[in-house]
């Protein structure tokens, strides 16, 4: 039957098509069966998002090491890697491009699309010599092209292909190309290209892994080292802290921690690194090409040279710094139902088996776990690094800021353990009471002291009273310039009613505002934004813990530009009998001037209304007959207007006068102070 003919053809061309797919998946399975029995050995996992890996292998002789890496790692290995070669030579290291599907088309008449549909690809194909059938006829010839013809058949539209080709003998075949359609390329090096295209797209369809070959010259047996970073999942911790009566605190802190590298971790050196480092990232794998400017090219004549005119010429010529105080780590007074609760229900972690050995580096701080870790790809392992006794401080925090009446519970923590403490979330217990809030720790450098605070403390509340009070201190004239010091004191009062059942320990946090000198009988340290005031209660007790600041603020008036009220404002304000008796006087003549100003002001008003008036009456005046009754009246109107005016001008010239006579005797008062 003829469609079971067409049937077998069209399986032939897709079974090849799957032949060269399958032979593109093995040649890439054997290429990593083939990887070089290289290993990691240690991993330190840094807490910026990258990963330092080592591997070692054993080679002989000079020999290319090949490693298989994802492709994501390719930018960071290219730009890190270090190889240890104790007698050896280190050569090229060698990588399929970022698109090596892209690369085997760019060389080829078709591309990989074109490769899915035979009248595409016979299309591509001009010039070269193919034998192809189709609907029990056959044509052999050099390609001249596919052409498109749209055809309607049943009323149903559809594109007939047909192919051209030019036979040995000159003429010009033509091949209508049905769904049985078959194509045999005659050239064998466009065999061989196609074959090689087929594979290659096969791979790229899984294209997320890079064998990379290391060229290693050198004599012998022996083992060499590979170090480089890799992309990782940045490494949490996760801190346990168990408080007890006597000032210290239980401290674990649990690291979690994401193989993300690819590969299995088979007894593995593991290093945890805390740290900021800079960590930059370029993409060494993407081709880059620089655009060069197109220049047209130069056809036909020049423009003719500007002419010479000219004929030649010979050649001529703190605020204060923060301070830590030193503070007794005495625990707080227990009640005694608290240490019954607390023989009952003791709270005591268990030792890991693993601790890190912590060591404290210029930038960074890492802890590296003593025994081998093994952890299969893509998992994640959390386990115990630090195991530690602290000084702990149990306290009650208050913070003004919050705007509340409860303080917070916190820890004052001091990190004796001889390393920074990464930061991370810590889980607070305590020893008769088990769970009692969270806590976030910021980081802690060694032998430096933080608050960590869980809970609200409602069993205490404290209450704030500021009151401010301004005084002047002293009074001078200088160059016609008073010059004033003005002193500011604010005193903030917390008042605090302690709990009922067991004593306290209360720190407040009063802000520090530049400019401002702080006191307190109650100071116990200071940072960077505020002071740190401490107070003992006892059980059921109360106290009062006062804060001052104080300030001292110079203002200076020019006395010309200064009115006469501000004048006897300061005159109040000083203490000196004879600056206040001065600026007494001053005041007298500034009201003179200021008098006179209103009054010369008040005669250029009237002088503005009465013109005002004059425009007005003579708009009327030449509305009417001047002869009529009523122009005769707007004509004495007027006349009287301008008698006004003219005794106005007479007042404002007397009135400046005066003006001018004060202004010259505020100005030699004050230039004689």
């Amino acid at each position: 039957m003829p469609h079971s003919g067409r049937d077998r053809k069209t399986a032939t061309v897709r079974g090849s098509i799957a032949l060269a797919v399958l032979l593109a998946c093995s040649t890439s399975t054997l290429a990593q069966e083939s990887t070089s029995s290289s290993r990691i050995d240690a991993v330190t996992l840094s807490s910026s998002g990258l990963a330092e890996i080592h591997r070692s292998a054993a080679i002989d002789g000079s020999t290319s090491l090949s490693i298989d890496i994802p492709l994501e790692q390719v930018d960071d290995f290219l730009k890190t890697l270090v190889i240890r070669d104790p007698s050896g030579r280190i050569g090229a290291v060698t990588l399929d491009g970022l698109s090596p599907v892209e690369e085997t088309f760019r060389r080829l008449p078709f591309g990989p699309d074109q490769m899915g549909s035979l009248p595409d690809l016979a299309a591509s194909l001009q010039g070269i010599r193919v034998r192809a059938s189709s609907g029990g006829r056959a044509i052999e010839g050099a390609v001249l092209g596919v052409g498109r013809h749209d055809l309607t058949h049943d009323d149903i539209p559809r594109q007939e292909h047909v192919l051209s080709v030019i036979a040995d003998n000159g003429e010009i075949e033509a091949l209508p190309l049905g769904t049985d359609a078959t194509l045999s390329i005659l050239d064998e090096e466009m065999r061989e290209k196609l074959r090689e295209a087929a594979e290659v797209s096969g791979r790229g369809r899984m294209d997320d892994i890079r064998t990379i070959a290391i060229e290693l010259a050198g004599d012998g047996s022996r083992d060499i080292g590979l170090t480089y970073l890799a992309p990782a999942p940045v490494w949490k911790t996760a801190y346990r802290m168990v408080t007890g009566p006597e000032g210290t605190a239980r401290l674990q802190a649990w690291a979690v921690i994401e193989n993300a590298t690819g590969e299995d971790w088979d007894g593995v050196s593991l290093t945890l690194s805390s740290g900021a480092p800079v960590t930059l990232a370029q993409r060494l794998h993407q081709r880059y090409w620089h655009d060069r400017p197109e220049i047209p090219v130069t056809v036909g004549t020049t423009a003719p040279p500007r002419p010479d005119t000219s004929k030649a010429m010979a050649a001529g010529g703190g605020d204060g710094q923060s301070q830590q105080l030193e503070r007794a780590m005495a625990p707080a007074p227990m009640a005694e139902m608290a240490k019954e609760a607390a023989d009952m229900a003791y709270f005591e972690p268990a030792e890991p088996d693993n601790p890190a050995i912590a060591q404290e580096g210029l930038t960074t701080a890492t802890y590296r776990i003593p025994s081998p870790v093994d952890l299969p790809a893509g998992q994640t392992v959390s386990m115990a690094f630090i195991d530690n006794e602290i000084p702990a401080e149990r306290v009650s925090l208050f913070q003004p800021e919050r705007g509340e009446t409860y303080p917070i519970a916190a820890l004052f923590l001091e990190n004796d353990t001889g390393a920074s403490l990464p930061p991370g979330l810590m889980t607070v217990y305590d020893e008769a009471d088990g769970y009692v809030g969270d806590a976030q720790l910021t980081g802690l450098p060694a032998g430096e002291s933080r608050m960590a605070s869980f809970a609200t403390d409602r069993k205490v509340e404290i209450t704030t009273e500021t009151q401010s009070r301004d005084s002047v201190g002293q009074v001078t004239i200088v160059d016609g310039n008073l010059r004033a010091t003005r002193f500011l004191r604010r005193v903030t009062t917390y008042s605090i009613e302690g709990a009922p059942d067991a004593a306290r320990t209360v720190l407040i946090e009063h802000p520090r505002e530049d400019g401002w000198s702080f006191s307190s009988e109650a100071l116990d340290s200071d940072t960077p934004t505020h002071h740190r005031l401490r107070a003992q209660i006892p059980a059921g007790g109360s106290a009062r813990v006062t804060a001052i600041s104080e300030r001292s603020d110079g203002e200076v008036y020019a006395l010309v530009e200064t009115d006469a009220d501000t004048v006897i404002h300061w005159s109040g304000m000083t203490t000196d009998p004879e600056i206040a008796a001065r600026l007494d006087e001053l005041a007298e003549l500034k009201r003179k001037e200021t008098e006179s100003r209103e009054t010369v002001e008040e005669i250029r008003r009237d002088i503005e209304r009465a013109s005002e008036n004059q425009s007005r009456i003579r708009q009327n005046l030449g509305s009417v007959p001047p002869d009529s009754t009523l122009g005769q009246r707007y004509l004495g109107m007027l006349e009287e207007e301008e008698n006004a005016i003219a005794e106005l001008d007479e007042g404002l010239n007397a009135a400046e006068t005066t003006l001018k006579e004060h202004r010259r005797k505020v100005a030699d008062f004050i230039r004689n102070l």
